[in-house]
């Protein structure tokens, strides 16, 4: 099973007290992380093997040696990928449209997990399939996966708390003529066997902030940050407001123009749970949603 290796040297305000405080403290490690490198990880202080119950001193050298208590069973295959983003800690992929992110019992080959497995495995690297997050089947867009448990874990937390950005591109139906706005509704889940969303007070609290990029007689171009991160967020909000995605047969109707919603995960910034450094990263709007302005009559500059 692979291993991962976490290095951190203690800070001043952290002299004299213990390993455990350190990681917890500096680094965020949960204590079921802390759990996992008692039971199957090693941990030295200096290079010399300790507990996580020793004391510290500023400038002391920390290293964890994390390793996978799981395996995963899926198979690579040799699919393009993009790749916006990559070292030994995290990988970000810019996933087409029509891709799943990760084998289900509907989809169990052709997956953004199966991609990124045979990447992996032709780099000689044996990581697991770590999505930070997800994205729906049809759309498309940038994707962050973890390649260890505690890359993982603290982008999941800067998710949680609101600090990392997903900012995405769309096409809604009709004009939109204000040129910002929020969009504050709960979302509740229809029932059992759908994933359809409809907005109630039964609900749970969901922001969408927006801008519109452009707008014509038939269609507006819309940047739309999440505050929350409900499934079907945007699609739901919009067909709410009265401007359903172009393509979404869910929330509106078919288009003859696109095979899909259009909606793009244009762009993401979130602070590295290593270096610290703030990573923005850009997807340009894809093919079949220019086309889709183009085939309205529309030309489409990329946004900002």
């Amino acid at each position: 099973m692979p291993e991962h290796i976490l290095r951190h040297t203690v800070g001043e305000q952290h002299d004299g007290v213990s390993a455990r405080a350190v990681l917890m403290g500096e680094l965020g490690i949960s204590r079921q992380l802390l759990t996992r490198i008692k039971r199957s990880g090693e941990f030295y202080i200096n290079d010399n093997p300790s507990l996580l119950k020793d004391r510290v001193r500023a400038g002391d050298w920390l290293l964890i040696v994390l390793r996978e208590e799981k395996d995963q069973d899926i198979e690579p295959e040799d699919i393009p990928l993009s790749i916006a983003f990559e070292d030994e800690h995290l990988l970000v992929v810019d996933k087409p449209a029509g891709m799943v992110v990760h084998p289900t019992k509907g989809y169990l080959s052709g997956t953004l997990a199966n991609a990124v497995i045979n990447h992996w495995r032709q780099a000689g690297e044996f990581f697991l399939f770590r999505p930070v997050h997800r994205l729906d089947r049809y759309t498309s867009g940038l994707v962050i996966i973890a390649k260890n448990p505690y890359v993982q874990e603290s982008l999941t937390r800067q998710h949680g708390d609101g600090r990392w950005q997903k900012i995405y591109t769309l096409i809604v139906s009709g004009r939109i003529v204000a040129p910002c706005g929020l969009i504050d509704a709960p979302i509740h889940r229809v029932g059992m066997g759908t994933r359809r969303r409809v907005i109630s007070d039964l609900g749970q609290s969901a922001q969408t902030l927006w801008r519109l990029l452009a707008a014509w007689e038939s269609a507006s171009l819309v940047e739309a940050t999440l505050i929350t991160g409900r499934t079907h967020q945007i699609r739901a909000h919009f067909a709410h407001i009265g401007h359903p995605l172009v393509g979404d047969d869910v929330y509106g109707e078919p288009s003859p123009l696109l095979s899909r919603q259009a909606l793009h995960a244009g762009r993401i910034r979130f602070d590295h749970p290593v270096s610290g450094e703030t990573i923005d990263l850009v997807s340009p709007l894809p093919h079949d949603m220019r086309r889709l302005l183009g085939g309205m009559g529309h030309d489409c500059e990329e946004p900002n």
